[in-house]
């Protein structure tokens, strides 16, 4: 397999809060790993520093051989890095098909015109919006936006996506679906790092897992056996459980 990311000795911190502290890890192209912890053990805080909306005091990120430690979020997408948010973020006096137009101006590449416009049906076709442009962003239920969320995000043609939380706050039903919506980016060659607390999508998703505590890595490797480690059980639920 081939490199696609290295986070080396990565830092940063918020005044006398040390939110992330020395980490490390690698994804190889096409994988999807999960980036877990508890609340504010600083996995949302990694993917600001990958994706360049925070900068890292120390440490750096490397994407396929070009250093993004000190780059700008637009230059980071530029070079293939997509990301989507804890809570959707739409520009809601926009349609959804002009939401996902916008993306095209901060990707790798540059479309215009009639070209732009049916790239934008390909990606709306492809997370299951086809025929729905037109709409408000308003008019869009939770799961919509989500999709919506993610088309915009692929409209920027990445190879690395970082999701954080994308599949939090659906139902059982529309979870299924966004499971099988992250399966198809892979299959398309995305790779995919992951923050997520439903296990059940974790479980169906990620190959390997790394698990974060405090700001820091206190366990990655395998999701399976990951999961059952006695340091990530007692973080996740305490001592009774342990």
């Amino acid at each position: 397999m081939t490199l696609q990311l290295e986070v080396a000795n990565l830092q940063k911190r918020f005044g006398g809060l040390v939110a992330v502290n020395d980490v490390n890890f690698s994804l190889q192209a096409g994988e999807i790993v999960g980036l877990l912890g508890p609340n504010g053990s600083g996995k949302t805080t990694v993917l600001n520093m990958i994706s360049g909306a925070l900068q890292a005091d120390g440490g750096r990120v490397v994407f396929r051989g070009t250093e993004l430690t000190r780059q700008k979020p637009h230059r980071i997408a530029q070079h293939g890095v997509a990301r989507t948010f804890q809570l959707v973020r739409p520009l809601p006096t926009l349609t959804v098909a002009e939401n996902v137009l916008v993306s095209f101006a901060f990707g790798r590449y540059r479309h215009w015109g009639r070209e732009a416009e049916k790239l934008v049906e390909e990606k709306l076709e492809f997370v299951g919006l086809e025929g729905r442009g037109r709409e408000r962003v308003g008019n869009l239920t939770y799961i919509d936006q989500k999709r919506m969320e993610l088309a915009r995000a692929l409209a920027s043609e990445p190879s690395l996506l970082l999701l954080d939380e994308w599949l939090a706050g659906l139902n059982p039903s529309e979870l299924k679906t966004g499971i099988e919506l992250v399966q198809h980016l892979q299959g398309a060659g995305i790779t995919i790092l992951l923050v997520e607390h439903i296990m059940e999508a974790v479980r169906a998703l990620c190959t390997r897992c790394i698990v974060m505590n405090a700001g820091q890595i206190i366990a990655s490797g395998p999701s399976a056996e990951v999961l059952q480690q006695k340091e990530v059980i007692l973080a996740y639920l305490g001592d009774d459980h342990a």
